[in-house]
């Protein structure tokens, strides 16, 4: 059966190894992957009073995790919960955003914003999953290289 749980530093080994993947599978595999940079990330986010990194894990394996950030708007005093790295190899992708979601909202989110700029999943099956979640597609993204 398979646990979604708040990351420990215990878990940022697992977490540096699925990001590798994760990297290797999108489109930034062309741009290096700093595992020292990573590594240091994700303790940051571990103990960030602003972040969340969630896991699923199964069988004492980590094969999923989700890490969110919440800010304040630029315009009010609202906070807004931003997705940064989302990632599942075992299929608890959509419950780790449930554990997202949960965590956005006890830290006072009024929204979530949610990204697939990764570029793993077609834009049409993400978008179809995240409309069964109930979310609503916000703008677009563009990139260019500098």
């Amino acid at each position: 059966m398979t646990t979604i749980r708040r990351a420990t530093r215990e878990d940022v080994p697992a977490l540096c190894a699925l990001a590798k993947r994760e990297h290797g599978r999108s489109r930034f595999d062309r741009q290096p992957f700093d595992a020292e940079k990573v590594h240091a990330s994700f303790l940051g986010a571990v103990h960030g009073l602003t972040s969340g990194v969630f896991v699923s894990e199964t069988g004492g394996n980590v094969g999923g995790m989700i890490v969110g950030i919440t800010q304040s708007n630029l315009f009010n005093r609202y906070t807004t919960a931003y997705e940064l790295l989302w990632y599942a190899e075992d299929g608890a992708g959509l419950k780790l955003l449930d554990a997202l979601k949960d965590w956005s909202r006890k830290m006072r989110a009024v929204e979530l914003v949610v990204h697939n700029y990764a570029g793993i999943n077609s834009p049409e099956r993400f978008n179809k999953a995240m409309a069964r979640k109930g979310f609503g597609h916000l703008g677009a993204s563009y990139v260019t290289a500098l």
